[in-house]
């Protein structure tokens, strides 16, 4: 691999979410064009993959635990992604949170409204079927990075060694944050196709010379023509001259660079 960029090294990570059994065939799809574009440009990319244990209550199938094991042989990162990624908390306050729970995430925001006790369980729970499972996973990222005050102290005081927002990698325990803008795409109507296929362009434009860039990738990022060439050739183009890291190693660059502390926000 050959970077063309001058100065301090950039680099990419790319992340894929929704891990689970019921969305496995939409997760390999996007996986072989990740990598498809990765051979292109003569590079070895390691995903993060946000892996959900019971995604809307199902359990996973000894195939799908089968096949997370060889993901994480290969050099693929595993972090915790909620334990349902089902929003089955309190009610929301006001119409904003409304908005955010039940029409920017679709009811998937499994952490939004969850207390500290209560989401400190389901942390518990994730990771005791990961250990059980034997799926190392250092990290935890809330669904749709939807972590109210509870949910972050929960992930405080838990073993990870990161979490994320949309904007920023936030390495733990100390709280060091790094800002690094998300690649992310809509494909639940036309409209939010092409609003996310201009918006994500124009990022890629604006954001050139952050340390690092996050393609945060789902199931479905494949299904809708321009939603995949597009973050393809977003991709492409950040593989040439940055070099590819996991989450993990994202928390370790946030750690020298990041500032501190992380909230909620962000």
């Amino acid at each position: 691999m050959r970077l063309t960029a001058r100065g301090p090294r950039r680099h990419v990570a790319v992340v894929m979410h929704d891990v689970a059994d019921s969305r496995w065939a939409g997760c390999a799809r996007v996986l072989a064009q990740a990598q498809r574009v990765a051979r292109e440009c003569d590079v070895v990319l390691p995903l993060t993959l946000l892996v959900v244990p019971r995604m809307h209550g199902q359990p996973a199938s000894a195939e799908f635990l089968h096949w997370l094991r060889r993901q994480a042989q290969a050099g693929h990162e595993l972090a915790l992604h909620g334990y349902t990624h089902l929003d089955d908390g309190p009610a929301a306050a006001g119409p904003l949170e409304h908005w955010r729970r039940h029409w920017y995430t679709a009811g998937e925001g499994e952490f939004a409204a969850l207390g500290r006790e209560q989401a400190a369980e389901r942390l518990q729970l994730g990771l005791q079927w990961a250990e059980r499972e034997g799926l190392p996973m250092a990290g935890f990222v809330a669904p749709a990075w939807l972590l109210g005050d509870g949910g972050w102290d929960a992930v405080r005081a838990g073993p990870f060694a990161y979490t994320c927002t949309l904007g920023r990698v936030v390495a733990l325990p100390g709280g060091e944050a790094l800002a690094a803008p998300s690649f992310v795409f809509s494909t639940r109507a036309a409209w939010r196709v092409h609003a996310s296929v201009a918006w994500n362009r124009l990022l890629g434009l604006t954001q050139r010379q952050r340390p690092l860039q996050r393609f945060e990738l789902h199931p479905a990022d494949c299904d809708a023509g321009a939603v995949s060439r597009c973050w393809s050739d977003l991709l492409r183009s950040a593989l040439r001259s940055r070099h590819p890291v996991t989450l993990g190693q994202a928390a370790a660059i946030a750690r020298r660079l990041g500032t501190r502390p992380a909230t909620a926000a962000g």
